[in-house]
């Protein structure tokens, strides 16, 4: 034990010249001058918890928007369709009610309403800043000003059913439809 005393006295001695004195000063027997002990370390604020992020869907809302689509218009049976074996009489008559209920699930569901509130044909002013996402220049040129093409698309509110189902069946567009016998 006395072996242990003297190496810590030792290496305390080395590393610091109060603790030095003071243990010469022990040593021949004179006063041991007080050694002040190291100021308390003032504790950093813990940071604070972070929640946990939010469990994603399981379901992409993808997924979601065309089974809707699917289910009020029967738009994946018409796209997965041999429409060949049809005459075009026949997909015309196939299509018309089915794209007016896409159209009925896409105004409820997105809101869906011109990017650009003027008639084909008619002069455009879209800036030199412009976002190329809302305006996409069709030929050459430099201009702030254009002739409307195309009034673009954009959805005023999204207001897609959550998915509510099994993780099994989030890819699940539309189900297996089987006739009791």
């Amino acid at each position: 034990m006395s072996f242990s005393v003297a190496l810590k006295a030792f290496f305390a001695a080395i590393g610091n010249k109060e603790k030095s004195a003071a243990i010469d000063a022990a040593l021949s027997g004179s006063s041991v001058p007080a050694i002040e002990a190291p100021a308390a370390t003032k504790a950093e604020p813990k940071p604070a918890p972070v929640a946990p992020a939010p469990a994603k869907p399981k379901r992409d809302s993808a997924l979601t928007l065309l089974a809707a689509l699917q289910r009020e218009a029967r738009l994946v049976d018409l796209i997965q369709e041999d429409l060949d074996q049809y005459a075009d009489a026949q997909v015309g008559a196939a299509a018309r009610p089915c794209l007016k209920q896409c159209a009925g699930v896409l105004e409820r569901l997105l809101g869906l309403k011109p990017l650009v509130d003027a008639s084909e044909g008619e002069t455009v002013t879209v800036g030199t800043s412009a976002s190329p996402l809302r305006y996409q220049w069709i030929g050459e040129g430099t201009s702030e000003s254009g002739k409307l093409v195309h009034h673009g698309w954009q959805a005023t509110k999204i207001e897609l059913p959550s998915w509510a189902g099994d993780d099994g069946d989030a890819n699940i567009i539309a189900p297996a439809q089987v006739q009791t016998p």
